[in-house]
């Protein structure tokens, strides 16, 4: 077990002065009575806030919390739900209108450094000024994993939301196949060493090859290998743990060189194609619905997937046939050491909300430790330590990967060109993987596309070869 110390500690984002200048303005108002949520809520009792997010087990776990703030307030809460692109395609297309249809926003922090630069979403100080609204109990800089909230929630010095979820990817493997004694048997004679979970590269092909038996209908591991968003975060895993990067930056608002067709990164991505050979036929069709629906069928023995996907795998019954039979570690190791990404999708209040001020009442609900505790419980993904540290969650499988995890995790760009870049490297990275292009010619053209994107600011470390 770690303690909170340690965890905030191993998150090393560098951030500038402009932060303790933010939290003095923020947190020394002093509060002139007593705070509670029937009394701030009362001016907009009867109001309907909407807002919209990603249907994976978070959101639904939020759902079932509303009827108790709706109890509370008098306000309803309406939630939509969607597959990732489709969440933030519909808030694009809802903040470029102006319209105003959601009041507040669950989306994927990549989109920030677009949101701000377009003037679509709300800095949050005006409502943590306001003694009317702010709780004076939550106290985000000491109760937040730090570093994930700022890379998640803010930009440029400014606090625009608090995480919905602080996520990151780790390995899924069949610790029932693991412990198995013929299984530990066989490998050992064919590979000379102990079958265990992977801690390296090397490791993890070894065990992929050996459990790759589509006689019995079972595979070693599954790509998502799908023209998709998913396809460029599960790289960036490998692309990591070799030692590369897409920019070299310390952090996700920042602009710098590009590097993502460094030697290490060929290596990643050549490593990651070979995995095709012990993954199902269909992999260049999968998504990350399709690889955990494949783990929850019991046809993979280790894939790389995200923590807030786990309990759908490891503790819903009604969905999953191998509960109790899973187990959870960071990411292998290579060059790049222990790594993991920042992930995260963040409550945003758009600018042309309707509802402000009891959107912002719901979100500083939904970040106290009962309802976050609750959430987490039922497959959100935390971004408070006093959450993990309780007895409840201590008890999950996979909290101790979450938490190793959460200790390196590593920013990704948050630049208002994010979504650009990863569409370059989607189309790239799919190109490789159907044989179109060598992996040194596919990233070469992204880094080209990517330098000419952000400008002066990102020059190209690595000329193409």
């Amino acid at each position: 077990m770690f303690t909170h110390d340690r965890m905030r500690r191993g998150l090393l984002l560098v951030v500038g002065a402009a932060v303790a200048n933010t939290f003095a303005a923020v947190w020394q108002a002093p509060q002139a009575k007593a705070w509670s949520l029937e009394e701030a809520a009362a001016p907009y009792e009867g109001t309907t806030i909407r807002t919209i997010g990603e249907a994976l087990p978070p959101l639904e776990a939020m759902q079932k919390l509303v009827p108790e703030f709706e109890r509370r307030t008098g306000i309803t809460v309406e939630i939509e739900m969607y597959e990732h692109s489709e969440a933030v395609n519909k808030v694009m297309l809802d903040l470029n209108s102006k319209r105003g249809r959601y009041d507040f926003i669950i989306q994927p922090h990549r989109e920030l450094g677009r949101f701000v630069t377009n003037g679509h979403v709300e800095p949050l100080d005006v409502f943590m000024n306001d003694q009317k609204l702010r709780d004076p109990e939550f106290k985000p800089q000491e109760q937040l994993y730090e570093g994930l909230w700022k890379e998640i929630s803010w930009y440029e010095g400014k606090i625009y939301g608090f995480p919905f979820t602080a996520l990151t990817m780790y390995m899924w493997y069949r610790s029932d196949l693991l412990s198995d004694e013929k299984e530990k048997q066989g490998f050992k004679a064919k590979y000379g060493y102990d079958l265990a979970p992977a801690k390296d590269w090397q490791q993890y092909r070894d065990i992929a090859e050996w459990f790759t038996r589509p006689d019995q209908g079972l595979y070693g591991t599954a790509l998502q290998g799908k023209r998709h968003e998913a396809l460029w975060y599960e790289w960036l895993n490998f692309l990591y743990s070799f030692g590369g990067d897409m920019l070299e930056t310390k952090a996700g608002s920042e602009c710098g060189p590009v590097i993502v067709n460094s030697p290490q990164a060929v290596s990643a991505t050549e490593y990651y194609k070979s995995l095709m050979e012990f993954s199902p036929p269909d992999t260049l069709n999968y998504f990350w619905d399709d690889v955990m629906a494949l783990m929850q069928q019991g046809k993979v023995a280790e894939l790389i997937m995200w923590n807030d996907a786990t309990y759908a795998v490891a503790v819903d019954e009604s969905a999953s046939t191998v509960v109790g039979k899973m187990g959870f570690d960071i990411v292998p190791q290579d060059a790049g050491g222990k790594v993991a990404q920042v992930e995260g999708w963040t409550y945003l209040i758009p600018t042309a909300s309707k509802n402000k001020e009891a959107a912002y009442l719901f979100i500083q609900w939904m970040m106290d430790y009962e309802q976050q505790l609750e959430q987490h419980l039922n497959g959100g993904a935390t971004a408070r330590p006093d959450v993990y540290a309780s007895a409840d969650v201590q008890t999950l499988p996979y909290s101790k990967a979450s938490m190793d995890s959460n200790e390196v995790a590593k920013p990704k760009p948050t630049l208002p060109q994010s979504p650009q870049m990863t569409d370059i490297l989607v189309r790239e990275l799919s190109s490789y993987l159907a044989d179109e292009k060598s992996a040194q010619a596919a990233l070469d053209t992204a880094a080209q596309e990517i330098s000419a994107l952000l400008g002066a600011c990102a020059p190209m470390k690595f000329p193409p070869k």
